[in-house]
């Protein structure tokens, strides 16, 4: 190989020198004379001989020319790259991270395996081909994860982007949202459930999801602004009940539509042509306006317990006090039902609903709104899915898009409505609203042909199996005891414009224009109250534990109560008088199962010498085959004997009036609600803070103190003394000075108490137990009779409940 000979740099002067020694040293000398030419010209031309040697010289020299030419090439890329502007990104596993004005955080554990994400703005010439980005106010953020696995995470995990406050205009604006991209860019889906807020950064919108999507971004809709409370959406001139929409997460359910180029529309209009129909409007998937958001944050740190259940419900109670004038109807929805419930169990004092009709609402929660069982099935491959859990495997990527889907769609509201959280604990005892006619309605049938009978998912989603759920309730979960449930063919968004239901639904609203009667003159002034009763009535501050007793028995243990039988009969409420039974609901009375009167039946409960019951526009008593009938009138509870009728009217500031069928008053008591008792031998008048003894004039106040309050909800009278149920599962025992004590609390029956012999017998809605009161022992039974208990009633020795599984008769003592 011939030697390459070492080039000397240092020539490299002397090869650059400029002058005429270089040219001499290279041309012979000649003694002929030459024409002088122009400095300038010489000059230049000299430059360009230089500049052709240099190149000359570097050509025959290869190996340096090329390794001169790559360094400046070098030296140019890398100028360049240095120029060019750097992509904004960060890498997260958990924890939180910034990129420009976005702020992601992922909360430990959100994932159950080791998992990190690359988030970075995506340049702007790769946005183009993308959907257009005009609606979009921030830049598009790519979340690239490690595994390249968009899995659907257990916890929420939040983005926060941080804007202009131009952008919004007013803090009632709801106008921004953060949205996600599908896979091929083109279509984009706003994130249910944004909100905007600010601190001292300035404004920003923020919002959580469990699947993380490939694009994110924030868009704007310029001049929206955040409607909510009742909103009326269509007037009309009738003397029918206006109907009031309360959706859930299904849009479609409100049936509500609005433009500025068109009046408010609803589907519910053709229902009810000579209805108004309003619809309670909240943002549950809608963007939460700043003012909103600052009001939630408020009640936050006002409630122990921070739910935006609670927070609804209590806007709700407002917003039903701000048109305590209008008498509604109300349809709720899935979550518009929960915060309905929730909103009259705590505001006893709002009288202004006729009706409510619950539609899949989940009582008792619902497992599809649990990721932590969603992330078993959303990981997997539809095929490998679908041989690990037995199911087609068309039916395992349905079920995939219809968690993540549902999931999203509740958002932050996804922790209410998990089965045993603290808000559904908390609604268990709460008090029924007995004095407003309900019934829950469900489907049977999951949405998008899903079914999963007979699969290992069955135990996990009943809600996703054929006959069992409609995709959100079971049967177990669309009710609370007290309610009448009646179930549909369809799934939870879509059985309600089935024409059954709605032929139901009309059914159920019905509503007979009453005559107007003729005027009168309101004469009576409020009672003065006796000395006697100024003396008795007090509040009780002090008490001792009462000392009873307790063992525990199962229903076939217990010497003293047996079972005889179960009796078919229809109906949620039962008297029995003469050894008749008498049940009815919503369809009639019936005598011994057999209907003998076929209207709506309200009230029915033993009276004296006979059974009472009511209808839209009549207090019945009957004994045998006779019957009084009476004018009803608006009230909480009544009774009606042969000789009068007694009604529990509520007025302002918290008190009851006690009135007979004449307007006259017989007591006012204090109290959010009231109820007649006849216990089997006097008869009491009961709110949730007063027991009155109506035929000896006493009275007894329940206490009230800082730390304990005990609200009542049903009374009888033992042995002189006043023994009473409270709200909270427990027993108050009055003496007949006003003493008292509290025993029990939190696992005694309080849907009523009925006395038998030397029992007397507390029922709950699953269960019952015996009171020995002489002896100051109890009789916990802690077996669940069979069935939900609707209602109950004594008849000499003998206990019958009302239950979802017929009429059960026990034998007591």
């Amino acid at each position: 190989m011939p030697k390459i000979p070492k080039f000397d740099f240092s020539k490299l002067k002397g090869i650059l020198k400029l002058g005429k020694e270089t040219k001499k040293e290279s041309t012979p000398s000649t003694d002929a004379p030459s024409k002088e030419k122009p400095s300038g010209e010489k000059g230049i031309k000299g430059l360009l001989e230089k500049i052709k040697y240099f190149i000359s010289t570097f050509w025959h020299r290869k190996v340096l020319f090329f390794t001169f030419l790559g360094v400046v090439v070098l030296i140019v890329a890398f100028g360049i790259l240095l120029s060019r502007p750097k992509v904004p990104e960060t890498f997260l596993s958990e924890g939180t991270q910034t990129v420009e004005n976005l702020i992601i955080s992922i909360p430990p554990g959100a994932f159950p395996y080791e998992k990190s994400f690359k988030v970075r703005v995506v340049p702007g010439n790769s946005v183009q081909g993308m959907v257009s980005s005009g609606n979009f106010v921030s830049p598009i953020y790519e979340l690239i994860p490690n595994d390249g696995r968009y899995d659907m995470a257990t916890l929420p995990i939040k983005v926060r982007y941080y804007f202009p406050s131009n952008l919004i205009g007013s803090n009632d604006s709801n106008a921004l949202a953060f949205a996600g991209l599908s896979s091929d860019g083109k279509v984009y889906n706003i994130i249910p459930g944004s909100f905007i807020d600010r601190d001292s950064r300035g404004y920003f919108v923020e919002a959580s999801f469990f699947v993380v999507p490939r694009w994110l971004g924030v868009v704007s809709v310029p001049g929206k602004v955040l409607q909510t409370g009742i909103q009326e959406v269509y007037r009309v001139v009738s003397a029918y009940p206006p109907l009031l929409i309360i959706p859930g997460s299904d849009a479609n359910f409100a049936g509500y539509y609005q433009s500025s180029k068109v009046t408010p529309l609803s589907t519910w209009q053709g229902v009810f042509p000579d209805r108004s129909i309003y619809v309670y409007k909240y943002p549950l998937s809608d963007t939460k306006s700043y003012n909103y958001t600052r009001a939630f944050r408020t009640f936050q740190q006002s409630e122990p317990m921070q739910s935006p259940i609670v927070f609804e419900a209590e806007r709700l109670a407002q917003e039903l006090k701000r048109y305590s004038n209008v008498q509604f109807d109300v349809l709720a929805h899935e979550v518009g039902g929960l915060i309905l419930y929730y909103c009259l169990a705590m505001h006893p004092e709002i009288k202004n609903i006729r009706k409510v009709a619950y539609v899949s609402t989940p009582f008792y929660g619902t497992n599809v709104v649990d990721p932590r069982l969603a992330t078993t099935i959303y990981a997997s491959k539809p095929s490998a899915a679908a041989l690990l859990y037995s199911l087609p495997e068309s039916v395992v990527a349905t079920i995939q898009g219809y968690l993540k889907s549902y999931i999203e769609a509740i958002n932050i509201y996804y922790s209410d409505i998990l089965p045993n959280s603290e808000l559904l604990k908390r609604l268990q005892y709460l008090p029924y609203r007995t004095d407003i006619p309900t019934i829950a309605y469900m489907g049977n049938t999951p949405p998008l042909s899903i079914d999963v009978g007979g699969s290992l998912f069955e135990k996990f989603y009943p809600e996703l199996t054929l006959n069992l759920g409609d995709g959100v309730v079971t049967r177990n979960s669309a009710r609370l005891p007290y309610m009448t449930l009646k179930i549909f063919n369809g799934s939870w968004n879509d059985f309600y414009s089935s024409e059954p239901f709605i032929e139901e639904i009309k059914k159920f609203f019905a509503f007979e224009i009453p005559e107007i009667p003729a005027y009168k003159d309101d004469t009576f002034a409020e009672r003065v109250k006796s000395e006697k009763e100024k003396i008795l009535e007090r509040f009780i501050t002090s008490g001792s534990t009462e000392s009873f007793y307790v063992d525990e028995w199962k229903i076939g243990d217990n010497p003293y109560i047996k079972f005889l039988r179960t009796y078919n009969y229809p109906g949620t409420q039962v008297a029995v008088y003469g050894g008749i039974v008498y049940t009815a609901d919503e369809k009639g009375l019936y005598v011994a199962g057999t209907r003998v009167w076929e209207e709506f039946v309200i009230g029915l409960k033993e009276t004296i010498e006979g059974v009472s019951y009511g209808t839209q526009r009549k207090v019945y008593y009957r004994k045998l085959a006779d019957t009084v009938t009476f004018e009803q009138t608006p009230a909480d509870d009544f009774i009606a004997t042969k000789d009068y009728a007694i009604f529990a009217k509520p007025r302002d500031n918290n008190k009851i009036d006690f009135v007979d069928n004449t307007g006259n008053v017989l007591v006012t008591l204090q109290g959010v609600y009231g109820r007649v008792i006849y216990d089997g031998n006097e008869l009491l008048f009961v709110t949730n803070r007063e027991v009155y003894r109506y035929f000896y004039g006493i009275k007894y106040t329940a206490p009230l103190g800082l730390r304990n309050s005990y609200d009542i909800t049903y009374a009888i009278v033992a042995d002189d003394y006043i023994i009473a149920t409270t709200r909270a599962y427990g027993l108050l025992v009055f003496d007949k000075m006003g003493r008292y004590a509290c025993v029990g609390e939190g696992w005694i029956g309080n849907l009523g108490l009925y006395r038998s012999g030397n029992f007397i017998v507390a029922v709950g809605d699953s269960f019952i137990t015996l009171i020995d009161f002489s002896a100051r022992r109890i009789h916990r039974i802690v077996e669940d009779v069979a069935g939900i208990v609707y209602d109950a009633t004594v008849w000499e020795n003998k206990i019958y409940l009302m239950t979802s599984e017929g009429l059960l008769i026990y034998k007591i003592g």
